[in-house]
C-alpha cells in the first residue's frame, strides 16, 4: 500500500529554498496553504509578489501574515535602513569566517523560531500535521536555524505545544543549493526559476531585478549557473 500524501502548510518567502520545498511538497505530498510573512524586511514586496506567482503556478492558496513587530526589534541589515546589507564575493561563499560575518549582519532575532510557531498554529487550526520550511545544508554552516538539528528540536517542541503534534519537514535540509537546483530540474513539472526572488533587497535601485551582489543572490546565481 502506498503511503498517504501528507497535507502541509508551506512557509514561503519566494526564495529558492522555500520555493523548492513548495515544488517538492506538490510532487511528493500535498500542499494545502502557503504562508508568506511580512516581518518588516526590505524585500517584503518582491517576496510577496514572487510567492503569489509561485502559488498561482502551483494552484495553491496563499496567505500573507503581518509580523512587522519582529523587524521592529532592529539590529538586522534585512530590516533596518540604518544597516547596509553586506555585499559578497562569489569566491568567498565557502569561506566560513566571511559567511559568518554576513550571517551576523542579516540575523533577525529568533525569526525562524517565530515563523515556524506561527505556521504551526495555523496548521493545527486546520488539523494539518506538517509545516514545510526551506532549509539547506550550505547555509546551515552559519545559520543554526537552517539546520537538520533545528528541524528536530522544533518538531520536539511542537509535540508539546500543538494538540495534533505538528511536525516540521524539509526536503532540502541535507542538500547544498546546486543539488537543490538539479533536483528541481529532474521534477516532471517544470520549475519556474524566473519567478523566484532570492535577494535581500527590494529591487527598487536595480530596475526591479535582484541586486546580484548580496549573499543570497550570489548563492542563487552560483547554483543556477
Amino acid at each position: 500500500m502506498e503511503n498517504p500524501r501528507r497535507k502541509s502548510v508551506i512557509l514561503l518567502s519566494g526564495g529558492l529554498d522555500s520555493a523548492a520545498n513548495l515544488a517538492f511538497t506538490e510532487h511528493f505530498d500535498e500542499a494545502v496553504l502557503a504562508v508568506t510573512v511580512d516581518y518588516g524586511q526590505k524585500a517584503t514586496k518582491p517576496e510577496v509578489e514572487a510567492s503569489k506567482k509561485l502559488c498561482n503556478y502551483y494552484g495553491l492558496k496563499h496567505q500573507v501574515l503581518d509580523l512587522k513587530w519582529l523587524g521592529a526589534l532592529g539590529g538586522s541589515a534585512l530590516t533596518s535602513d540604518d544597516i547596509d546589507v553586506p555585499k559578497m564575493d562569489t569566491a568567498k561563499l565557502d569561506d566560513v569566517k566571511t559567511a559568518a560575518q554576513t550571517a551576523k549582519a542579516v540575523w533577525v532575532p529568533n525569526r525562524n523560531g517565530v515563523l515556524i510557531n506561527v505556521a504551526a498554529a495555523i496548521a493545527e487550526s486546520m488539523e494539518i500535521q506538517q509545516v514545510v520550511v526551506g532549509f539547506n545544508k550550505e547555509e546551515a554552516a552559519t545559520f543554526p536555524d537552517n539546520s537538520s538539528q533545528f528541524l528536530g528540536v522544533a518538531t520536539l517542541s511542537l509535540r508539546y505545544s500543538t494538540s495534533n503534534g505538528v511536525k516540521v519537514g524539509c526536503y532540502t535540509d541535507m542538500m547544498v543549493k546546486t543539488e537543490i537546483v538539479q533536483a528541481l530540474r529532474n521534477l516532471p513539472k517544470k520549475f519556474p526559476f524566473e519567478m523566484v526572488w532570492s535577494c535581500y533587497h527590494d529591487g527598487s535601485k536595480t530596475g526591479g531585478k535582484m541586486c546580484g551582489e548580496c549573499e543570497s543572490c550570489k548563492r542563487f546565481l552560483r547554483a543556477t549557473a
